[in-house]
């Protein structure tokens, strides 16, 4: 039935006159909302009438809150020459849908470097002003705060300093914060430290000094309960409590190990496991770069479940685990975050895909120069990798931004 309403529109337009569209049952609409998948069915389902529309909105807000959507990367336009290159231009690519898609361009800030994606906002930096930016491509809103402090030193040359700035993550969406009621954190420095802000606040939040050696070479940090999670390259774990102190509160959940990971990421699962995501890379190829060779994962036990436990204060316990089941992991520059791939034909389980998210920093090129061409799908099933995108340009010395995983808004 969804198909014929959506897609047939010759027999729309026939029965037009004599159907009711806008009279349909409030169940009858919510059966059918749940059925959609594509967030291309959500617009042709509000474009029908005004009553469908209104229906749509209130489904979006509810699935925005409760399912963790499919992110699609954020492309370049492909370019022959650096003077055909359209910098401020981005494109979508659906994994699920393997293409491109048509008719829709979103402009991010150039030459500003985009260091974290969560919930559907870029957040942006340059060396210029320290600042960082938060931008909805596709509403067009934004967010600024203040600079972000530079007292560390040892910087080689230009190209570290565009990498100041590692990563950004938001607590929530602030589109569905009224109030803003939302917390950034970023990693930033030679040391890849941990600071927050909250909107309205004059300056940024930093850890306390005595935790300058164990909150520092942070590589991925995630939000929950009102408390960040942080994991530096050797696999060691903190809590960061924001939630009721006049400073942050840090505790040891896992200590370092000898074993120092290229990137490492946290991820929520499906189930609510807290994931620990270490990568490997290798110098192969030809022309020979820096490559992922291989992934390893482990659950992070305390005495409780996981993650929607309350597992400070205890040392917890990492064991590798060789499957995701029907989970479906999304790493790079983003939020890293998982999906349950049953609910997205097309998006395939037991998989992680990502995207070139370090920095070569022996080059004397900037952030965006070769296109991260470092990306793929690891299919853990069998260790082996396949590509979902291909960065398309034949002259390597054409600038191309790097792509990076964003979740398109229901609500736009």
């Amino acid at each position: 039935m969804m198909m014929m309403v959506l897609r047939s529109s010759k027999k729309l337009r026939a029965c037009w006159s004599s159907s009711d569209w806008a009279s349909l049952p409030e169940d009858l609409l919510v059966l059918i909302l749940h059925r959609l998948i594509q967030l291309s069915d959500y617009f042709r389902f509000g474009a029908v009438c005004k009553p469908w529309h209104a229906g749509a909105d209130h489904q979006k807000v509810h699935r925005r809150r409760d399912k963790q959507e499919v992110p699609m990367l954020l492309i370049p336009p492909p370019a022959k020459t650096a003077e055909e290159a359209d910098y401020h231009c981005r494109r979508l690519y659906s994994v699920t849908q393997r293409k491109v898609l048509p008719n829709l361009e979103l402009r991010v800030p150039y030459p500003r470097r985009c260091c974290g994606s969560s919930h559907g906002w870029l957040a942006t930096w340059n060396q210029a002003d320290a600042g960082i930016t938060l931008l909805n491509p596709f509403s067009g809103k934004s967010f600024r705060f203040p600079k972000v402090s530079l007292r560390h030193s040892g910087l080689s040359h230009d190209h570290s300093y565009e990498f100041y700035v590692r990563k950004v993550v938001l607590s929530h969406d602030p589109s569905l914060m009224p109030n803003n009621d939302f917390v950034v954190a970023a990693i930033f420095g030679v040391s890849s430290a941990l600071a927050y802000i909250k909107p309205g606040d004059n300056h940024w939040t930093y850890m306390p000094k005595a935790y300058d050696q164990v909150m520092s070479c942070l590589m991925d940090v995630i939000y929950h309960l009102g408390k960040f999670y942080v994991v530096d390259a050797y696999s060691g774990i903190h809590s960061v409590d924001i939630s009721s102190f006049s400073e942050p509160r840090v505790e040891e959940l896992a200590p370092r190990t000898t074993t120092k990971a290229d990137k490492a990421y946290l991820v929520k699962s499906c189930e609510g496991d807290l994931l620990l995501v270490q990568r490997f890379l290798a110098i192969r190829g030809s022309p020979r770069r820096l490559t992922t060779s291989c992934f390893k994962i482990f659950k992070v036990l305390g005495s409780s479940a996981g993650i929607d436990g309350q597992i400070d204060g205890q040392i917890v316990e990492r064991v590798e685990i060789y499957s995701l089941g029907d989970n479906t992991l999304f790493l790079g520059d983003n939020y890293s975050l998982s999906v349950y791939s049953p609910d997205f034909p097309g998006c395939r389980k037991n998989c992680i895909y990502f995207t070139d998210d370090y920095s070569n920093c022996n080059s004397n090129l900037p952030y965006y120069p070769y296109g991260s061409r470092d990306t793929g799908i690891y299919c853990l099933q069998d260790r082996s990798f396949v590509s979902h995108y291909r960065v398309r340009t034949k002259q390597k010395h054409v600038p191309i931004p790097p792509p990076v995983w964003i979740v398109p808004p229901l609500l736009l």
